[in-house]
């Protein structure tokens, strides 16, 4: 099995559905947790037969997700590969149940980075990444308007769906509020300190819900370099966004973008060589 985790509206499916031969999400191996009728099948077990690549989609949301995966794992391979995608960390949201361990590899998908547009991108090419974030669909139109409304849009289903269904958080308009207060504490230590006062909430509910951000993707957080890995996590780290296009305009967000580039760097490293990656501010 191979797991492809990433942000929402990164590209997974689209990026799933060139494994399979024309109809996209009609095609009889693409089954989506969120449609019910796929939701039926995975729940019985229901496989469509003869297709050599099976392709589950935001499974994750099951509570029992893991011990599904490892019974078709275990009855179908190697007749079946399964890919399983979903806009969550997959082996973060591991709710109980037996291991996978040696059954899968996992791989992260991230937004456009300057090389992909080109060996040599131009300043007008890095521009536009900058200004539009590397988010394929509003990057490719390159419309403010819709830019705009795409990235509200996005954030309100990350919040309201993503959390209803995998974390339990009543105070969902807090959230709100806390997302919309990061973006100004890019590209300095954050300070959870303030933003508890700032949201009249305790430390360890903003600790939290910063958190689940990262286990969705929304987010992410650097260590300073030079202390050693154990006191490295109490100090003060940075904050960046995986849409840079959140970041204020300016060296913030050229500083959040470069942070992406870097991550994704790590990433691929360790997902495809078996590196252990490490990313580090000074």
């Amino acid at each position: 099995m191979v797991f492809v985790g990433g942000p929402r509206q990164v590209g997974k499916t689209t990026f799933a559905f060139a494994f399979l031969r024309g109809e996209g999400k009609r095609h009889p191996a693409y089954l989506n947790w969120d449609v019910g009728t796929s939701r039926q099948k995975i729940r019985r077990g229901e496989l469509p037969p003869h297709e050599p690549l099976v392709i589950l989609d935001e499974v994750h949301k099951f509570a029992r997700w893991r011990n599904l995966l490892k019974g078709f794992y275990d009855h179908d391979h190697p007749e079946i590969s399964f890919l399983v995608t979903g806009s969550a960390r997959l082996d973060h949201y591991r709710k109980g149940g037996d291991s996978l361990q040696g059954r899968y590899h996992g791989y992260r998908l991230h937004p456009l980075s300057a090389r992909e547009l080109s060996r040599t991108p131009s300043a007008a090419e890095i521009r536009n990444l900058l200004r539009f974030g590397g988010f394929p669909e509003p990057f490719l139109r390159q419309n403010e308007i819709f830019w705009r409304r795409w990235q509200r849009e996005r954030i309100q289903r990350v919040l309201y769906e993503a959390l209803r269904d995998l974390e339990r958080v009543k105070e969902v308009s807090l959230m709100e509020l806390l997302v919309d207060a990061l973006p100004e504490r890019i590209g300095s230590p954050l300070s959870v300190r303030s933003l508890r006062e700032d949201l009249g909430v305790a430390h360890e509910s903003v600790e939290r819900w910063i958190t689940i951000l990262e286990n969705l993707y929304v987010c992410f957080r650097i260590a300073p370099f030079g202390a050693p890995r154990i006191r490295a996590v109490k100090k003060e780290k940075k904050l960046y966004f995986w849409d840079w296009s959140q970041a204020p305009e300016g060296g913030t967000r050229f500083e959040n973008l470069v942070a992406c580039q870097l991550l994704k760097y790590c990433h691929f490293l360790e997902d495809t060589e078996g590196h252990r990656m490490e990313l580090r501010f000074l």
